[in-house]
């Protein structure tokens, strides 16, 4: 049987690490898009593909290949998700969806439209310790998720690029908080709210919203949850993301990345995958598991673990807690 043929947008370190992971999957990987010329080349050349370009559309009309893997800038998921749907091409696209929720939806009604399947890079969702801790507290009422980082990225992040708002740390970054939240939660949101705090002005855009941003999350089915978002320093106890949840009777604490989890009142302890290095990673932390989530909804005509109704969501989420920032009002969804 011959290989799915699939193309991967973006060759960043995201772009290798994908290419790799559907390397791993059985796929073959025929062409490489950069706005790079010699990016996507050197790209090319190493995985061995067929070629490279800088023109996306060439690969949108390759009737060859089934399946793209997009990890590119934010702003160009809106385009780019929308003209895989319309060439019919199965897609593993990265976080967020889009930067807002309008362009989110449009991106969803054309992969509904074109009945292509769609998995979001929500990575977390499909980590061991988080797939226990779903097993161990189905129904959780309380929930904190955070991201705290140092200021690394925030000349990519909180500028502006060709005269276009780039998003902010919550909505680039934090989103994979967000989407894990609503994930181990299992329920749309009804309220918002939120305060914010740009704590340097002098080097970050105004226009991007907060680099540090406090807020919670009132959940229809009656649970809570609260958000930290920033980039004013990391913490080595827990890494850069730290999560936990409740119900009333059972815990669980999620650090290294969510590659551990500790249980309080479970019949299990912890779940705790070490340090995979390499493919083993990629198989365990990285794009792998949701690329393969991608395959199986292909081959059963079933859902992913992240469709793309979840990447709307997450995004409204995202946008409505940096308006409540924006008016000092709760935001209703």
């Amino acid at each position: 049987m011959a290989k799915m043929k699939a193309a991967v947008i973006g060759c960043g370190n995201m772009g290798h690490m994908q290419a790799r992971a559907a390397q791993l999957a059985g796929l073959e990987v025929v062409a490489f898009c950069d706005i790079k010329p010699e990016v996507a080349q050197q790209t090319c050349d190493e995985f061995g593909g067929r070629y490279a370009t800088t023109d996306a559309d060439r690969i949108m009309r390759d009737d060859s290949i089934e399946l793209l893997m997009m990890p590119t800038h934010s702003l160009a998921h809106h385009r780019l998700g929308i003209a895989g749907a319309r060439a019919g091409k199965h897609m593993m696209l990265e976080k967020p969806l889009c930067l807002t929720w309008q362009e989110a939806v449009e991106v969803a009604e054309a992969v509904e439209k074109a009945g292509v399947k769609v998995v979001i890079d929500h990575k977390f969702r499909a980590s061991p310790a988080v797939q226990k801790a779903k097993e161990l507290i189905p129904a959780p009422r309380l929930s904190h998720g955070q991201l705290a980082m140092q200021q690394t990225y925030h000349h990519r992040i909180w500028s502006k690029i060709d005269g276009v708002d780039e998003g902010g740390l919550l909505t680039n970054t934090a989103c994979h908080t967000v989407d894990l939240l609503t994930y181990l939660m299992d329920s749309d949101p009804e309220r918002v709210y939120a305060e914010g705090r740009l704590f340097e002005p002098e080097t970050k855009s105004t226009v991007a919203g907060p680099d540090a941003l406090v807020g919670t999350i009132l959940w229809k089915n009656g649970s809570l949850s609260t958000v930290i978002s920033c980039d004013q320093g990391y913490n080595p106890f827990v890494s850069k993301w730290f999560h936990e949840i409740w119900d009333g009777e059972r815990s669980a604490v999620f650090t290294e990345h969510t590659g551990r989890v500790d249980f309080g009142g479970c019949e299990v302890d912890y779940v705790d995958v070490g340090a995979p290095t390499g493919d083993e990673r990629l198989r365990v932390l990285g794009p792998y598991p949701m690329l393969m989530s991608l395959l199986e909804a292909i081959r059963t005509d079933g859902e992913t673990l992240c469709t793309v109704r979840d990447g709307v969501r997450t995004v409204i989420i995202c946008n409505a807690l940096q308006e409540a920032v924006r008016t000092g009002r709760p935001q209703s969804l």
